[in-house]
């Protein structure tokens, strides 16, 4: 490919990736890993906003997650709050099925009826199993149309895990996986709604009360956490998903196989703090920023304009100052263009002119093809202005 039409004011030109886009995986770990990395049995800490892996161990090893398994139910439903599928003001009910379910729990009872609002809260707070499953029959009316809901949306995502039931069941699952959905649920404003919220309560239709008291300690510790679940199988092996936000920066760490609570937080604390004090996010642009031109072959228009597809951000580690950017444009394409369609990309590049960022650049118009008498009269036209 060679370069388009591209103004000296638009040859560096730097802007913001976003998730959907293609990153390279930095290079850098931890000088020396920080205490409890040994300890652990799969670590993964990734940037929040495009997955970007900054350090991992056995990210890929698929083990035992406990509760964090509920994080794709809990995905399907809030998204189906966030989307109207159900309201915060419905009543729901509990089924004898939810009521029994053991481990963490809003301690809802059989027949139960209770506001959606209140049961999304307790799964939100303590990924509450009875909560999730309420939810989930409430949405879907049944497992098995829950389960292929879920199972789309994780094919999507691609994740690789495959839930042997809507919560999620027995099947192990990988650091990597809890990431993948741990981010898309962090986009949802249903789930955002009581995710960082460290304690509250919920009234049940008898009038007993019962306190939710977040068992995600960072929330309330770590400054910028805002979410995410923790979970343990007997009394030895402790995981958890952990996100925080902040400025413009937002990192993500998983952990799994560590000996208590503490350690899991202790470990989670000092990977977000190795997030932050070495990477910050650069956000230098906007959607529909042009960055150049392509000739338009047969086309009613001479050229389309390259414009980027999506605000545009580049991590970087913190002190690379220097940030520059290339439009990998064909010099001509030919009519018919679609507006929206890929013309090329644009190549991020940090100080060592190593390609940190691939963007889409995407025509910015509609450009139909010209018939005979259109390049005649275009013809006419050229010929009339350089005759002036």
């Amino acid at each position: 490919m060679k370069k388009g039409i591209v103004n000296d004011s638009q040859r560096l030109f730097a802007v913001v990736l976003t998730a959907c886009f293609v990153l390279a995986v930095c290079s850098p770990v931890f000088a020396e890993p920080a205490e409890g990395v040994g300890e652990a049995g799969s670590v993964l800490l990734v940037d929040a906003y495009s997955g970007q892996v900054i350090f991992e161990k056995n990210a890929d090893e698929t083990v035992e997650f406990a509760g964090l398994k509920r994080l794709p139910a809990l995905l399907a439903v809030c998204r189906a709050f966030d989307e109207g599928a159900i309201t915060p003001d419905s009543a729901v009910t509990v089924s004898e099925k939810a009521a029994e379910i053991r481990g963490a729990t809003a301690f809802l009872s059989a027949n139960e009826r209770i506001l959606a609002d209140d049961v999304l809260k307790a799964a939100v707070i303590l990924n509450a199993g009875d909560a999730v499953c309420t939810l989930i029959e409430a949405v879907f009316g049944n497992e098995a149309a829950a389960l292929e809901e879920i199972s789309r949306e994780l094919k999507g995502l691609g994740v690789g895990y495959v839930p042997e039931d809507a919560l999620g069941g027995s099947s192990p699952i990988s650091a990597r996986d809890i990431a993948l959905i741990g981010m898309e649920l962090a986009k949802s404003e249903a789930y955002l709604k009581y995710s960082s919220v460290y304690l509250d309560s919920i009234t049940h239709e008898n009038g007993s009360v019962t306190e939710l008291t977040n068992p995600n300690r960072l929330v309330r510790h770590y400054s910028g956490c805002y979410g995410l679940a923790t979970g343990s199988v007997g009394s030895s092996d402790y995981a958890g998903a952990f996100i925080a936000r902040r400025g413009n920066s937002a990192f993500l760490a998983v952990v799994s196989g560590m000996r208590s609570a503490a350690s899991r937080a202790k470990l989670a604390s000092a990977l977000l703090d190795h997030a932050f004090s070495s990477y910050r996010r650069v956000e230098l642009g906007a959607a529909g920023e042009t960055v150049g031109a392509v000739l338009v072959s047969g086309g009613m228009l001479p050229s389309v304009e390259a414009r980027t597809a999506a605000p545009v951000s580049a991590l970087v580690p913190v002190g690379d100052t220097k940030l520059t950017s290339y439009a990998d444009l064909p010099e001509a394409i030919e009519a018919p263009v679609d507006e929206g369609a890929l013309l090329g990309t644009l190549l991020i590049k940090n100080s060592a002119g190593e390609t940190i960022g691939e963007v889409p650049l995407v025509a910015s118009a509609n450009v139909e093809k010209a018939g005979l008498v259109d390049i005649i009269v275009r013809i006419f036209r050229s010929f009339v202005h350089a005759d002036k």
